[in-house]
């Protein structure tokens, strides 16, 4: 069957920004620091000379500007620990190869990019509004963050400001290159439809900043880079669920709209009424029954992106229909109203639509042939559908397998799935779908933030760690992420029901200390409950005068 545009719209900023495909993560985080440098609009500046694309071109001026005789008397290393530590390039290694951006290590990296290699779908726009609309102080701090290494008049390279070697090339690279001009095209100017996960999101950040001056910036960057995908990929997950509520009730939840979701509090979603739980396998076996739980947890929230299509088109429809007859209506969380209370003219206007599809795809002669398929035609004589549901049926039927496809994609990368970053493993084998598991240096990550406490003065947050009990760590990751791994301690997980499960979960545990062990934050020297504590690997107390 064949849609126009106005038939099959998806993406829609008020509803979901979002352009699903298969997304790199640092040519996302590149795009994500052009809109931290416009404050969100977008980037009015000439086309860039098509010089930008040569890596010649960048080892000549790298080269010029490195200021050292080794630099020039070994080209050779100089271009190789480029293109490997610097650079992004596509087609590596090929005739064809080209460079696609400079390595997220800077916010000024986004100023040597190629724009048809670099591209991200629009999910930088959604990170920047998560951050806009989450916290404005986080925002201007990690922003702050990116910058550091120039001076603040003179915006030349800050010689004391221990630098790494690779972000010192990349200020090399891009001196003299124009800064960004903004235009009046905000790419942001509505909240997320989630504005808990927003503002748990600039939380996260808000604690990774707090070891700005701990960790290398290398590291700090990866960091970030995780934590970013991954409450991107919770939002998409959380807004199958929230969507397809709103929809099944024909109203938005009261409490979406006097959201109470904050970072601080010790149980953030306690007043959410879309929870989420993932069962998590710390086992490393791909074959125990753990491994076996965690890939059901896995395939029933992939499963669930039909429900987010249905939602979502049925969202945009209703949106489009609302601009053009209702505008007071014009916002999703409002335009359930015309279910609740369909105007006279509503079911003839979704009537009519319905029969212009028809003519669309029926033959209109002797040569045309017959195009809607017996599933299609099922749809069009379906009893006890309103007009409008079946329009969403026909939509949905026909583009759903496209968006999953995309979703699925673009929720394995946010989740970096298979990496040490990663929340979701995968075996290569067909036989083995997706679970949920940790790789070592996200779950370094979750510690870095689990041992980290805040106390607001003056507006700011002053952090410190402490030391965390296992057990705390366990209700950490379940109450701010929904991730399960001793058994779920509230109605909405999994927990264990027969013997067997009640075994793999203590076998899930003890697996999780390994992990804890292998990256240096768990020593167990006595059975003690009150020993089996997770320390900080880098003391962090702001609350003391004259810390950052």
């Amino acid at each position: 069957m064949k849609l126009s545009k106005e038939d099959q719209e998806f993406r829609n900023p008020k509803v979901f920004l979002i352009d699903p495909k298969n997304v790199d993560m640092d040519r996302v985080l590149v795009n994500l620091f052009l809109l931290l440098s416009t404050e969100g609009h977008r980037h009015a500046g000439r086309k860039p000379s098509k010089s930008i694309e040569s890596m010649d071109h960048h080892q000549q001026t790298f080269e010029s500007r490195a200021g050292s005789a080794s630099v020039q008397n070994h080209p050779a290393v100089v271009r190789a620990w480029l293109e490997n530590d610097v650079f992004d390039l596509v087609n590596r290694g090929k005739a064809t190869e080209t460079v696609a951006s400079l390595r997220p290590l800077h916010l000024s990296a986004f100023k040597i990019r190629v724009v048809k290699h670099c591209r991200s779908y629009n999910t930088d726009d959604h990170m920047y509004a998560m951050l806009h609309y989450g916290e404005q102080q986080t925002l201007k701090d990690l922003r702050a963050y990116l910058d550091r290494g120039l001076t603040e008049h003179t915006r030349k390279i800050d010689s004391g400001a221990g630098l790494d070697l690779e972000t010192i090339a990349v200020l090399k690279l891009v001196e003299g290159l124009e800064d960004p001009k903004k235009s009046n095209d905000q790419v942001a100017p509505q909240a997320p439809t989630c504005t808990g996960q927003s503002r748990m999101l600039c939380d996260d950040i808000a604690r990774l900043l707090a070891y700005q001056d701990a960790v290398p910036r290398g590291v700090m960057i990866e960091y970030l880079k995780a934590v970013l995908g991954l409450h991107t990929a919770l939002y998409v997950l959380r807004l199958t669920q929230q969507l397809t509520g709103w929809r099944l009730d024909n109203a938005a939840h009261p409490a979406c709209l006097d959201c109470k979701v904050h970072g601080g509090l010790a149980d953030p979603f306690a007043s959410c009424p879309y929870k989420q739980s993932f069962v998590v396998d710390a086992t490393g076996d791909a074959r125990s029954l753990m491994a076996t739980v965690a890939q059901e947890s896995a395939l029933s929230e992939y499963a669930r992106l039909h429900d987010l299509i249905k939602s979502i088109f049925t969202f945009n429809q209703l949106l489009q229909y609302a601009k053009e007859k209702h505008p007071h209506l014009n916002d999703p969380r409002k335009v359930l109203e015309l279910l609740r209370s369909p105007p006279p003219t509503f079911d003839a206007y979704w009537e009519a639509r319905l029969d212009l599809l028809r003519r669309k795809n029926e033959g209109g002669s002797d040569e045309d042939k017959e195009t809607l398929s017996a599933e299609e035609e099922a749809i069009f004589t379906m009893e006890g559908l309103t007009h409008f549901e079946r329009f969403i049926e026909l939509v949905t039927h026909v583009r759903s397998r496209h968006h999953r496809q995309y979703l699925t994609q673009l929720l394995d990368k946010l989740l970096q799935k298979n990496t040490d970053f990663g929340a979701l493993a995968q075996s290569k084998t067909k036989t083995n779908d997706r679970r949920w598991a940790f790789g070592g240096r996200l779950l370094e990550v979750f510690v870095q933030l689990a041992v980290l406490h805040w106390q607001e003065r003056d507006g700011r947050k002053l952090f410190y760690s402490e030391p965390m009990l296992i057990e705390d760590f366990l209700g950490w990751l379940e109450a701010r992420y929904g991730f399960v791994i001793a058994g779920a301690r509230t109605a909405d997980g999994r927990a264990p029901v027969t013997v067997e499960e009640h075994r793999a979960f203590r076998d899930n545990v003890r697996g999780l200390k390994s992990q804890l062990r292998e990256i240096g934050f768990y020593d167990d020297l006595s059975d003690a409950f009150n020993a089996q504590t997770i320390r900080p690997r880098y003391p962090i107390d702001q609350r003391k005068e004259g810390a950052r």
